[in-house]
């Protein structure tokens, strides 16, 4: 759901930034996706009006001005005489630019400045100044300056002065499926209205009428066939209507939340059901048929095993018994909820219009939407519950626009088909049972306020019990139709927590925890790996539970298939979460920089005998750049590689309280990595593997960098962790450090070397740090120049020389008979 700030502003007051606004629609539930800020057509010009107008101190033709810009007062320098005080003119102010003129390539920004020693802080201008015809706009032709209207409102944008698209910022919003409400923009409103306490401005929709038109029972009938798929059909009839354009504003609402404009008439029921959430579709009136009476009737039924039907978009469409048709007594001319037909739409020589408004059932869309592969504004929201009450207001209020735009004149009433009115539900609350759930106390007059601000009725109240230290007595509620949601007390109580700010309930200790579970020991060690983990620079990610059978046998040939998935991509349960993290790193690449570097903790499901088994997992994927762009050295530009990965691991389990962990390097390649290796702990217990991925595969998922995969048994390592941790003081006495440069077969590891030290059993050796490997001038073909540095220390005295050049030599000899190692002078 997309939906505008200037657009929102029209029903509601608010003065919040587009931050602070996209912060509160978050909090009330509705998640902000996307936020866009547009510029518009003469940012920076306003409505403005002349104060004062005095004679320049030291020139004949320029005048001195106070111009009021609806914040304040301002001096301007003009050199226009066909204005006086009191005059409404445009302003542009100072930073803002005018457009370029023929045969220029820049713009022409204004700036504050000295005119004949006087100073001016913006400029007045012209029509020609501002490109534009006055006449095309109303205004009279004349030299100097564009003089508008009277009743032009001070500090407006000139933009919507004219009716056109100003600076503006365009929400996208996530709207869950249990709030059909929120598909709509006085939805919305609705929501910022509650919490701000101002009050909601519905249009009114009063449509101008005829005396002299007929009614329209005695132009259009309605018959309802399928009564449980359609409870309710609404149809009106505009007459002498004039098809064309639309004027800039609609036109521009609906481009804003991508919405391309068709003509006035079809343009109108689009933005009617942006603002009201309530679909519609316009028929040519003459173009539905007649009953042998001679009246044209619409039917509602379920269409015809085998019928066909050409859509609006040109498509012949196979129908079902199962899909509903509204047709009239010869042919479909639309799929109820889904899409108008190509027989009946409005056309340029379209004068007399039938609007149809009304509610179908849920089930019945999403089914045949989905068989039908056809998805369309309109079946999105009669998918998810429209509101069945505002379909005749809907009716109304699309026509009074389209008289208003296409002119024309409304049949007298409305063909409002509604055998069994929906009688809105009730639901009683407990203010008692408010103050147990949320934990807070809050005021029986604050639970109805926050209540009835979102449109709940009171309906009813027991009566007051004698006992005025008693608890208030329970309330009833009048739930309205567009609320399809609150279903039971606990909804309400919900509701008020929104409202009162779930930011402001504090966190407290359950009931009956202590003693029993004081903490969630899982929950715990989650949060620490996310910890470590974060500090590390690695951002977390979460996927989905659902992959595609394709992306899950990379990783193993056992999955877990679903008996009847929603879709191919998400057809087994996941039983790796490498999976999802490539596509959640082809997400993120996509929408920024090519560097990034991932962790995800979650569930993983594998078969056995007795069913899917559900395990933790920790999977990291590094791509991209080492360091930050803004970092300085050598290395800059280096890019992620295998050691970067094994760094990171090897730091998060030593401080996870794993010690002894190695690597075994995999001899083949597999599907899913080009080189690999298993993580594990003595050289016996398999807590994982990591690897680079496969260079086509990379490209598969648009990755153009080498991609690092590390995935770890986390239901493993907690169980071999060791939980205590140990500490010692700081050293007081110095190190001394040695360094050894050697030349070893290319095959040789780090991990070898290290092996190689630890069966020396040096006394003293405090550290091994490996600080360059060298390939190349002087190193023999088949071999590489790996260096170390030693550093020794003793816990009781200082080291003398003689004793760390007898430690160190040990180690050199060890070196040269286990590892054939040649040593460099």
């Amino acid at each position: 759901m997309k939906v505008s700030l200037s657009w929102l502003k029209q029903y509601v007051d608010f003065n919040w930034t587009p931050e602070e606004l996209s912060e509160r629609l978050t909090m009330l539930g509705l998640e902000v996706e996307g936020v866009e800020k547009r510029a518009g057509e003469f940012e920076g010009i306003v409505v403005a009006q002349v104060i004062t107008r005095d004679k320049h101190p030291n020139a004949d033709k320029l005048s001195v001005c106070r111009v009021n810009d609806g914040k304040g007062e301002r001096q301007i320098v003009c050199g226009a005489q066909n204005f006086q005080a009191g005059d409404k003119v445009p302003l542009i102010l100072p930073g803002a630019s005018l457009p370029p003129k023929a045969g220029e390539t820049q713009p022409f920004v204004i700036k504050v400045g000295k005119i004949r020693s006087v100073e001016s802080h913006g400029m007045m201008c012209s029509s020609e100044e501002l490109g534009i015809d006055p006449e095309a706009i109303g205004h009279r032709k004349e030299d100097g300056l564009l003089i508008l209207r009277g009743d032009a409102a001070v500090g407006q944008s000139f933009a919507e002065y004219l009716g056109r698209a100003g600076a503006d910022v365009v929400y996208d919003l996530e709207v869950t499926p249990n709030r059909p409400d929120l598909n709509s923009v006085i939805g919305i409103a609705r929501e910022i209205s509650a919490l701000t306490g101002n009050p909601l401005r519905i249009p009114e929709a009063v449509v101008p009428v005829d005396a002299s038109a007929p009614s329209v029972n005695s132009l259009v009938a309605v018959q309802l066939e399928a009564g449980e798929a359609c409870p309710r059909y609404t149809a009106r009839v505009l007459r002498g209507v004039k098809v064309g354009p639309s004027p800039d504003w609609l036109r521009s609402r609906l481009e804003q939340v991508g919405i391309r404009s068709i003509n006035n008439v079809v343009d109108v029921t689009n933005f009617v059901m942006i603002e009201t959430g309530q679909p519609l579709h316009a028929f040519d009136y003459h173009l539905v048929a007649r009953l042998e009476s001679g009246l044209p009737t619409v039917v509602v039924r379920p269409a015809a095993e085998g019928e066909t039907f050409v859509t609006l978009d040109g498509t012949e469409r196979k129908l079902t018994s199962g899909m509903l048709l509204i047709a009239d007594p010869t042919k479909g001319i639309a799929l109820a909820g889904i899409m108008g037909g190509r027989n009946s739409e409005i056309q340029d020589s379209t004068c007399d219009v039938l609007i149809e408004s009304a509610w179908f059932q849920p089930t019945s869309i999403r089914r045949t939407s989905k068989q039908l592969g056809l998805r369309t504004d309109a079946s999105y929201r009669f998918e998810r519950g429209a509101d069945i009450g505002v379909a005749e207001y809907a009716s109304r209020r699309a026509a009074t626009l389209i008289i208003e735009l296409a002119g024309g004149a409304a049949a007298g009433g409305v063909v409002d088909a509604y055998p069994v009115p929906v009688t809105p539900k009730e639901i009683e609350l407990r203010h008692r049972r408010v103050r147990e759930v949320l934990g807070i106390e809050l005021r029986p007059e604050e639970i109805e306020c926050h209540l009835q601000a979102l449109g709940l009725k009171l309906a009813s109240r027991k009566p007051r019990p004698i006992d005025d230290t008693a608890e208030p007595e329970p309330v009833t509620f009048q739930i309205p139709t567009f609320r399809v949601d609150l279903k039971r007390e606990v909804d309400l109580i919900e509701e008020v927590a929104r409202l009162h700010g779930v930011d402001r309930i504090p966190s407290t200790t359950p009931r009956g925890a202590l003693g029993q579970h004081p903490y969630d020991a899982v929950y715990d060690v989650l949060m620490e790996v996310r910890r470590l983990l974060v500090g590390m620079g690695l951002f977390e990610a979460q996927g989905q539970t659902l992959v595609n059978d394709a992306a899950a046998r990379l990783v193993t040939p056992a999955i877990v298939a679903l008996a009847n998935p929603l879709s191919s991509d998400m057809n087994v349960l996941r039983p790796s979460l490498l999976p999802g993290l490539l596509d959640t790193l082809r997400h993120n690449l996509s929408r920024r920089s090519g560097d990034v570097q991932l962790f995800e903790l979650g569930r993983v499901f594998l078969p056995t005998d007795a069913g899917p088994k559900e395990g933790w997992r920790l999977a990291m994927a590094l791509t991209g750049a080492r360091s930050p762009g803004f970092w300085s050295g050598a290395d800059r530009d280096a890019k992620c590689d295998a050691f970067d990965l094994k760094g990171i691991l090897e730091e998060f389990l030593e401080s996870f309280g794993l010690r002894g962990v190695g690597y075994v390097r995999r001899s083949e390649p597999s599907s899913l990595f080009v080189e690999s290796a298993s993580i594990a702990l003595g050289g016996k217990l398999e807590l994982g593997q990591m690897g680079q991925m496969q260079p086509s595969l990379g490209k598969l998922y648009d990755l153009r960098d080498p991609v690092l995969l590390a995935e770890l048994n986390l239901d493993l390592l907690l169980a071999k962790r060791n939980g205590v941790r140990s500490f010692k003081p700081l050293p007081a006495f110095p190190s001394t450090a040695r360094d050894v440069a050697m030349i070893v077969p290319e095959a040789t590891t780090h991990e070898a070397v290290l092996a190689v030290v630890k069966q020396a059993k040096v006394a003293n050796l405090e550290s091994v740090d490996l600080f360059d490997v060298f390939r190349g001038r002087h190193v023999p073909e088949g071999h590489k120049s790996m260096a170390y540095s030693f550093t020794y220390r003793a816990a009781d005295r200082t080291l003398k020389d003689d004793e760390v050049n007898a430690a160190h030599q040990r180690i050199v000899e060890a070196f040269k008979a286990s590892l054939k190692a040649a040593f460099r002078e």
